[in-house]
């Protein structure tokens, strides 16, 4: 249908410099603050940061250069049967979008509350310009793993494979509907982190 693309053909050929995808709580790229802001603003929902890689196949040339990570909030459970699918907002031409449009594939990571420090790297910048993995080994401490063929924080609250099955244009966003492919509930201390808990 109108505004609707085959995952890995709809690919952005601009960039974007910032790689946040939230209600509200953390500043965008370019708005101003809002008025009169809608009521989902004031809402704290779960933060997550998606991580994708670049494609090694025919759309290579579409991914980045390197895997991202980004924060992501525009994201919902939408079905349960015959299968568990997710919506997923990507923010248009920034890299993690870029490799997930390319590869079809993301892995969605629920942030714990220690992790509010890592919103500045993994939000506020973009891997085309920044390598987001080594910053969160050197400069956070953190360990990273593979999971599914994609580097993810190790400590992370949870996992989730994400497949994209349909996408739709939707003005600075891409919305992804996807297939839960598989998840992983990782041990470990911390609670999941909210957008309330995030500095206003």
């Amino acid at each position: 249908g109108a505004g609707c693309a085959e995952p890995g053909r709809l690919l952005p050929t601009l960039r974007c410099d910032w790689e946040v995808v939230t209600f509200g709580f953390i500043a965008s790229a370019a708005a101003d603050p809002d008025p009169d802001p809608p009521p989902w603003s004031s809402l704290s929902v779960p933060v997550y940061s998606l991580a994708t890689v670049p494609d090694a196949g025919p759309t290579k040339g579409d991914s980045a250069d390197r895997p991202s990570m980004n924060i992501t909030t525009y994201c919902t459970p939408v079905t349960i049967k015959p299968t568990r699918r997710l919506a997923v907002a990507l923010y248009t031409h920034t890299a993690t979008a870029r490799n997930m449009l390319a590869t079809g594939k993301g892995v969605l990571q629920g942030l714990r509350r220690h992790h509010a420090e890592l919103v500045p790297t993994l939000g506020k910048s973009s891997a085309h310009d920044v390598d987001k993995l080594e910053a969160l080994r050197e400069t956070h401490g953190l360990n990273i793993v593979t999971r599914w063929g994609v580097p993810t924080i190790e400590d992370a609250k949870s996992a989730v494979l994400l497949e994209i099955v349909s996408l739709e244009t939707a003005g600075d966003h891409h919305l992804a509907l996807c297939e839960v492919v598989d998840w992983e509930n990782i041990e470990g201390e911390g609670e999941p982190l909210y957008t309330g808990d995030l500095p206003k």
